[in-house]
């Protein structure tokens, strides 16, 4: 689930599963595995990977 709120680039890759929480920010070369849970206020920048099952805690910058 994508949160109304959240801006996920077009050239993001998300697997299925994945969850985005509010105000989160996903660029356009970022990959998230599936399952992984992404909380809200989330920084997700440049040429990053995130592999299947992880949860990312608000507020943070990758």
């Amino acid at each position: 689930m994508i949160h109304p709120t959240a801006i996920v680039h077009p050239g993001a890759k998300l697997a299925p599963g994945v969850s985005v929480g509010p105000y989160s920010i996903i660029g356009e070369h970022v990959e998230i595995g599936e399952g992984t849970s992404i909380g809200p206020h989330v920084v997700i920048e440049g040429r990053t990977r995130i592999g299947a099952q992880n949860r990312i805690f608000g507020f943070s910058s990758l």
